[in-house]
Protein backbone atom coordinates (compact mmCIF):
# COMPACT_ATOMS: atom_id res chain seq x y z
CA UNK A 1 0.00 0.00 0.00
CA UNK A 2 1.61 3.21 -1.19
CA UNK A 3 -1.41 5.75 -0.63
CA UNK A 4 -5.07 5.54 1.15
CA UNK A 5 -7.11 8.59 -0.13
CA UNK A 6 -10.22 9.51 1.70
CA UNK A 7 -12.46 10.46 -1.45
CA UNK A 8 -15.92 11.66 0.07
CA UNK A 9 -18.37 8.16 1.37
CA UNK A 10 -15.27 6.64 -0.17
CA UNK A 11 -11.67 4.98 0.19
CA UNK A 12 -8.95 4.81 -2.98
CA UNK A 13 -5.90 2.36 -2.41
CA UNK A 14 -2.63 2.85 -4.53
CA UNK A 15 -0.48 0.08 -4.14
CA UNK A 16 2.28 -1.34 -5.77
CA UNK A 17 2.11 -4.72 -7.38
CA UNK A 18 5.21 -6.90 -6.31
CA UNK A 19 4.24 -9.92 -7.51
CA UNK A 20 1.24 -12.32 -9.57
CA UNK A 21 0.51 -15.99 -9.81
CA UNK A 22 -0.93 -17.71 -12.56
CA UNK A 23 -2.11 -21.02 -13.45
CA UNK A 24 0.22 -22.80 -16.37
CA UNK A 25 -2.72 -23.35 -18.04
CA UNK A 26 -3.07 -19.19 -18.73
CA UNK A 27 0.66 -19.20 -19.62
CA UNK A 28 1.92 -18.16 -22.97
CA UNK A 29 4.89 -19.58 -25.07
CA UNK A 30 7.09 -17.11 -23.60
CA UNK A 31 6.16 -18.16 -20.14
CA UNK A 32 3.93 -14.69 -19.17
CA UNK A 33 0.16 -14.56 -18.76
CA UNK A 34 -1.82 -15.28 -21.88
CA UNK A 35 -4.27 -11.86 -22.35
CA UNK A 36 -6.36 -14.42 -24.48
CA UNK A 37 -6.44 -16.90 -22.19
CA UNK A 38 -7.02 -15.22 -18.74
CA UNK A 39 -9.57 -13.36 -20.25
CA UNK A 40 -9.36 -10.67 -17.76
CA UNK A 41 -12.77 -8.24 -17.37
CA UNK A 42 -13.58 -4.34 -15.98
CA UNK A 43 -16.39 -3.35 -13.97
CA UNK A 44 -18.36 -0.77 -15.37
CA UNK A 45 -19.52 0.85 -12.35
CA UNK A 46 -22.54 3.55 -13.64
CA UNK A 47 -23.74 0.28 -16.12
CA UNK A 48 -23.85 -2.20 -12.98
CA UNK A 49 -21.94 -4.28 -15.80
CA UNK A 50 -19.11 -6.10 -16.75
CA UNK A 51 -17.37 -6.00 -19.73
CA UNK A 52 -14.90 -8.27 -21.34
CA UNK A 53 -11.97 -6.99 -22.91
CA UNK A 54 -11.49 -6.63 -26.53
CA UNK A 55 -9.54 -8.05 -29.15
CA UNK A 56 -5.90 -7.61 -30.31
CA UNK A 57 -5.91 -4.72 -32.61
CA UNK A 58 -2.67 -4.20 -33.49
CA UNK A 59 1.28 -4.19 -31.93
CA UNK A 60 2.29 -1.35 -29.50
CA UNK A 61 4.45 1.74 -30.51
CA UNK A 62 4.65 0.33 -34.64
CA UNK A 63 0.82 0.77 -35.54
CA UNK A 64 0.82 3.65 -38.22
CA UNK A 65 4.58 4.05 -38.40
CA UNK A 66 5.02 3.68 -42.56
CA UNK A 67 2.42 6.15 -43.49
CA UNK A 68 2.22 5.56 -47.30
CA UNK A 69 1.87 8.41 -50.09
Amino acid sequence: MIHVIEIGIHTQFIGEILDIKVDEDHLGDNNLPDIEKVKPFIYVPDRNAYYGVGEYLAKAFSVGKEIKK
